[in-house]
C-alpha cells in the first residue's frame, strides 16, 4: 500500500482565525487517491484546537465541543469527508498528533472525527490515531522511513505527553496535571486577541515562530501589543527590552521567558529608539496620531526583523522568470535534527512537518524531506532586500492587517499544497517523492528518489555515525 504523508492542515471551526487554504484542493486532491488502496498519513496539526476564545485547559467536555465546531465547519466537513472516501476505497488513515490539536488524543474527540467521516463504523476504524511522543518508523520494502511531526525540538511548543490522557498513554496520565506548551499559552494568551481585536491576521501565517509574529505586531501596532499584554496581565516592557529582564508570569508556579529581548537586541535599534518604544509601552496612555520619527523607525526595523526569520525560512528569491518560488533547500538545524534522527532510529529517509516550510535534500545517505503545509503563506521580500521595500512592506501591513485580497500588493498571499508519497520501490526500498498539488493541473512532482533498503550503503553509512551522542 502507497502512503500518502500530509502535515500542518490547520483546519479551523469557521468561527475568524481559519488560516486552511485547501478548501477545495485537498478534497479534490483527496479524491484521486480512491483508485487503490492507499494510507493517508496526517502527520500532525492537522486541526487546529487554539482558534477560539476557550480558556487554555485540557477538559474532556470541552474538547469534545470544540471538536464537533471543527467538524461542523464546511471546509473541514469536507476535507474528512473526503478523507473518508479514501477509507472507504480500502485505504487507510493514520492521525498523528501535533502540538496544535493534543486534544486528538482523546478517545472521546476521536469518537467525533470518525463520526465526520461519513461512513459506516466499520469502514471508520479504518483511522487510527497516534501519539507523537515517539516516531513512526515505517519499513517501506526493506528501507526504514521515519515520520514525526517535528515539534520535538522545539523547546517552545513540545508536548506533555507524560500527562496526557488518552488510548496508549503513560498509566496515570491526569488531564488535570497536563501543561499546554509555552507556544500554545502565547498564541491563547497574545496572538488570538491581536488577531481578533486588531485584526492582525498575518500573525497565524508567522507561526510557529512567535517571537517573530509578536515583533511584527509590534510594527503594526505597537499600542495593540502593549493592551494584549496588560489584558492577560503579563509585563512587556523588560521582555521586549533589554534591561532589567525578569521572567513573566503566567500563573504563580509557571515561569516562563519569552526570549524577546534577544529578538529586539538583534533588531539593532539605537538608544534613542529604544527610548521611544519603552514610552509606547509604557505606564502612561496608548499614544495615537502621528508618532515621533524614532518610534516610526523602530516600528520599521522590529518588524523587519520579525519577519526575516519567516523569510529565510521560506527562502523567497528571483527565479530565471522572474516569478518567486519556495526554496526547497533546509537549514542547517533542520538538517542537523533530521541526521539525529535518522542515527537514533536507523533511518534512511525522515518524514517531518511543523515549520510550515516544505524541504527536500538528499546527501550522506539520508534523505530529508517536510511536506510543507496546507495554510495560506505571505509573501515577503528577501532577506537582503533594502530597507526601502521592507519599509513599504511593512506600511502595506499596517494599512491591511487583515490581509484582505483586494489591498494586497506586496504582502500577497498564496498556497502551495505539498505532500509525501512513499511506495514500495521495484528493485527494493523505497520510491518516495516530493509533490505538489496545483488546481487545475494536477499533481506535480517536485523531487523522487529511491531509498535504498536495510543493508545496503544508506544503512551501513547510518551505523557508522551511531557513535554520535544521539540525545
Amino acid at each position: 500500500m502507497r502512503t500518502v504523508v500530509l502535515s500542518d492542515l490547520h483546519l479551523g471551526n469557521g468561527q475568524g482565525y481559519d488560516i486552511f487554504a485547501g478548501a477545495q484542493a485537498l478534497p479534490a486532491f483527496l479524491d484521486t487517491l480512491t483508485g487503490e488502496p492507499t494510507r493517508v498519513v496526517l502527520n500532525g496539526d492537522t486541526v487546529d484546537f487554539l482558534m477560539n476564545e476557550d480558556p487554555l485547559e485540557l477538559r474532556v467536555e470541552r474538547a469534545v465541543e470544540q471538536a464537533r465546531a471543527l467538524v461542523a465547519a464546511a471546509p473541514t466537513a469536507a476535507v474528512l469527508e473526503a478523507l473518508g472516501r479514501v477509507l472507504a476505497a480500502g485505504g487507510e488513515g493514520v492521525l498523528r498528533l501535533g502540538n496544535h490539536d493534543v486534544e486528538l488524543a482523546l478517545a472521546e474527540v476521536q469518537a467525533v472525527l470518525r463520526q465526520a467521516l461519513g461512513q459506516p463504523p466499520e469502514v471508520a476504524q479504518r483511522l487510527r490515531f497516534q501519539r507523537g511522543d515517539a516516531p513512526w518508523v515505517l519499513e517501506v520494502g526493506g528501507a526504514r522511513v521515519l515520520l514525526a511531526h517535528g515539534e520535538q525540538h522545539d523547546n517552545w511548543n513540545k508536548v506533555d505527553y507524560a500527562h496526557l490522557p488518552g488510548p496508549g498513554a503513560p498509566e496515570g496520565a491526569d488531564a488535570g496535571q497536563y501543561r499546554y506548551s509555552a507556544g500554545s499559552l502565547l498564541v491563547k494568551r497574545l496572538l488570538n486577541p491581536l488577531k481578533r481585536q486588531y485584526g492582525m491576521r498575518f500573525a497565524d501565517l508567522l507561526m510557529p515562530d512567535f517571537q517573530g509574529a509578536l515583533l511584527a505586531a509590534l510594527a503594526v501596532n505597537p499600542g495593540a501589543v502593549r493592551l494584549a499584554f496588560q489584558e492577560c496581565s503579563l509585563r512587556i516592557g523588560w521582555q521586549l527590552l533589554r534591561r532589567g529582564m525578569t521572567p513573566m508570569t503566567f500563573e504563580e508556579d509557571v515561569d516562563l521567558e519569552l526570549g524577546l529581548a534577544e529578538r529586539v537586541d538583534a533588531a539593532g535599534l539605537t538608544e534613542q529608539e529604544q527610548q521611544a518604544l519603552e514610552e509606547v509601552l509604557g505606564a502612561g496612555p496608548v499614544p495615537f496620531g502621528d508618532e515621533d520619527p524614532a518610534l516610526l523607525s523602530a516600528r520599521q526595523k522590529l518588524g523587519r526583523g520579525g519577519l526575516e526569520s519567516y523569510a529565510r525560512l521560506h527562502r523567497l528569491v528571483a527565479g530565471d522568470s522572474g516569478e518567486r518560488y519556495f526554496d526547497l533547500e533546509p537549514l542547517e538545524d533542520e538538517w542537523a535534527e533530521a541526521r539525529r534522527l535518522a542515527e537514533k532510529f536507523q533511518a534512511g529517509a525522515v518524514l517531518l512537518g511543523h515549520t510550515h516550510a516544505a524541504r527536500w535534500r538528499q546527501e550522506e545517505g539520508l534523505l530529508y524531506v517536510n511536506s510543507g503545509t496546507w495554510i495560506w503563506l505571505m509573501r515577503l521580500p528577501s532577506p537582503e532586500a533594502p530597507d526601502t521595500v521592507w519599509a513599504d512592506f511593512l506600511r502595506e501591513l499596517q494599512r491591511n492587517p487583515r490581509l484582505e485580497p483586494e489591498q494586497q500588493q506586496q504582502a500577497r498571499l498564496e498556497p502551495r499544497f505539498t505532500a509525501v508519497v512513499c511506495s514500495a520501490h521495484a528493485q527494493g526500498g523505497a520510491e518516495v517523492s516530493l509533490v505538489e498539488w496545483r488546481p487545475p493541473s494536477g499533481l506535480q512532482v517536485l523531487n523522487s528518489t529511491h531509498v535504498k533498503g536495510r543493508g545496503s550503503e544508506l544503512t551501513a553509512e547510518a551505523s557508522r555515525r551511531q557513535t554520535a551522542d544521539l540525545g
